[in-house]
C-alpha cells in the first residue's frame, strides 16, 4: 500500500493516476470525462455552441447502451465485475471493480465507451429510458426545489438540469449527439484513475496501446464562463407541492472568488464543522426551536459549490418561518465558538481519512472530487489535517459573507 497517487500524462493529453495496492484483491478503474450537466455554452474550435440540458447525461446512456461492443455495463457484469456510469454537474464517470478479467474489462470500458454506433433508431431507443427517468425526477421534491432555488439565486446562469426536460431530450438530434461526443470524448478531456492490485508499468502500457488503437480527432474546447454578481435574482419564492407540513429554507450565496485553492479546500473541511456546531442536532438553536415548538423535526443543513459561490442551505419543517429565520440569523451573527467540538470533529475526520485505504471505493471518490473541483491531484492525508488549526477555522468562518440569500417555501398544493 502506498500513500500517494502516481501521475502520468500521455502524448495525446490523457491524464492517468495510479494507486497500486497489493494488499487488495480487486482493481478499480474509473474513466472520467470532463463533461457534466452544469454548463451550456462552449467554444469548440473557435465556434460557439449552446448545449441543451441533459446532453452529458444522454451521452452517458448512449455510449453505454449503443456501443458496437454491446451494452457495456452488461458486458462487464457478465465478467463478474461491479460496473456502472453516472453523470453529475461537472463530469461523467464510467467505472468497474474487478477481481479478475481486468484486461477484458479495460478493453471493454475504454474501447466500448469510445465506439458508439450513431443511428436515429438507436438514439430513439436511448431517449425512451431517459424520458422515464425525467418523469420520475419530476415527482421529486428535491429536484423541484433545486430548480426554483437556482432560478432565485443566479442572474447570469439559468437553471441547468443534469437530465434535462422531455421537450429538450425530444429535440436532440443524432447530429447533436455526434458533435458533443467527438468534442468532449477525447483524450485531452479525459482522466483515468486506477487503484488496487495491478502492475503499474503493465497498466500504463495497456492503456497507451488501447488509446493508440482508437481514432480521435482533436478539438479545442473552451468553456464560456459568465460573470455572476453576488446579488440574487429573486429573494423569495414558493413551491406548491404535496407536503404534510410547510417547509422553509434559507440559501446563502457566499462568494469565495477571493480564496485560493488551498483555502477553498480547507473550507471544505471547516464548513461542515461550523454547520454541525451551530445547526446540528445538539446545537443550542435546534434545542431551543424544538422546545418552543417552532420546529418538530431537525434543522437540515448542507452546502454545495457553484462556480465562485458556496451555497449554504439551512431549513426545516415549520409554520413559523419568521421566528425560524430570526433565530438562524441570530446564530450567524454570533455563532457558537467551541474548541472542544472543533477538536472532536477534526479528530473524527483524521480517523475517517486514516481508514480510507482499507477500501478502494472509499479512497478513490474523494480523490476524484478533489481533482475535479479543486484541481488537487493528491490523496487526503492525516498529516494534511494536522496543519489545520482552531484559529484558522475561526478566521475563515468569520470571513464568510452571508448577506446575499434567498427564502424558499414549500406549501401543500391543497392549501
Amino acid at each position: 500500500m502506498q500513500s500517494k497517487m502516481n501521475f502520468y500524462e500521455l502524448d495525446n493529453g490523457l491524464k492517468l493516476y495510479f494507486y497500486p495496492d497489493y494488499t487488495k484483491h480487486s482493481v478499480m478503474v474509473n474513466l472520467i470525462v470532463k463533461f457534466g450537466g452544469i454548463y451550456s455554452d462552449y467554444m469548440i474550435d473557435g465556434k460557439h455552441y449552446h448545449l441543451v440540458d441533459g446532453m452529458a447525461h444522454l451521452l452517458e446512456h448512449y455510449t453505454i447502451e449503443q456501443s458496437k461492443y454491446g451494452i457495456i455495463i452488461s458486458e462487464l457484469t457478465k465478467r463478474f465485475m461491479k460496473a456502472n456510469g453516472y453523470t453529475n454537474r461537472n463530469r461523467t464517470v464510467y467505472y468497474f471493480d474487478a477481481v479478475k478479467y481486468t484486461d477484458e474489462g479495460l478493453n471493454l470500458l475504454l474501447k466500448g465507451i469510445h465506439s458508439p454506433v450513431f443511428t436515429e433508431e438507436r438514439l430513439s431507443f436511448t431517449k425512451n429510458s431517459i424520458r422515464e427517468e425525467i418523469r420520475a425526477d419530476q415527482d421529486s421534491l428535491n429536484s423541484r426545489m433545486n430548480q426554483i432555488k437556482m432560478d432565485q439565486l443566479f442572474k447570469k446562469y439559468s437553471y441547468r438540469s443534469t437530465i434535462g426536460t422531455i421537450e429538450q431530450i425530444n429535440n436532440i438530434t443524432i447530429q447533436d449527439v455526434e458533435n458533443a461526443f467527438y468534442s468532449f470524448y477525447q483524450p485531452a478531456n479525459e482522466i483515468i484513475v486506477v487503484a488496487g492490485n495491478f502492475n503499474e508499468k503493465e497498466m500504463l502500457e495497456k492503456i497507451k496501446t488501447l488509446y493508440q488503437e482508437l481514432n480521435f480527432v482533436s478539438h479545442k474546447v473552451e468553456l464560456e464562463k459568465l460573470k455572476e454578481p453576488k446579488e440574487v435574482n429573486k429573494k423569495e419564492d414558493t413551491l406548491y407541492f404535496p407536503t404534510a407540513r410547510p417547509i422553509y429554507e434559507l440559501t446563502f450565496k457566499v462568494p469565495v472568488h477571493h480564496m485560493s485553492v488551498e483555502q477553498k479546500m480547507k473550507l471544505d473541511w471547516y464548513l461542515p464543522i461550523f454547520l454541525d456546531m451551530n445547526f446540528g442536532i445538539l446545537s443550542p438553536v435546534q434545542q431551543k426551536l424544538r422546545n418552543e415548538k417552532i420546529i418538530d423535526h431537525s434543522i437540515q443543513n448542507s452546502f454545495s459549490i457553484f462556480e465562485d459561490y458556496w451555497l449554504i442551505q439551512i431549513g426545516s419543517y415549520t409554520e413559523q418561518k419568521e421566528v425560524f429565520k430570526k433565530e438562524i440569523f441570530n446564530v450567524l451573527k454570533t455563532p457558537v465558538v467551541d474548541k472542544e467540538i472543533y477538536d472532536l470533529s477534526i479528530n473524527e475526520s483524521k480517523m475517517y481519512v486514516s481508514l480510507r485505504p482499507e477500501q478502494l471505493n472509499i479512497i478513490v471518490p474523494p480523490f476524484i472530487e478533489n481533482l475535479i473541483m479543486f484541481s488537487y491531484p493528491y490523496l487526503d492525508k492525516v498529516e494534511y489535517l494536522d496543519t489545520f488549526s482552531f484559529d484558522e477555522y475561526l478566521n475563515m468562518i468569520n470571513q464568510l459573507d452571508f448577506s446575499s440569500f434567498i427564502e424558499t417555501e414549500v406549501i401543500d398544493t391543497e392549501k
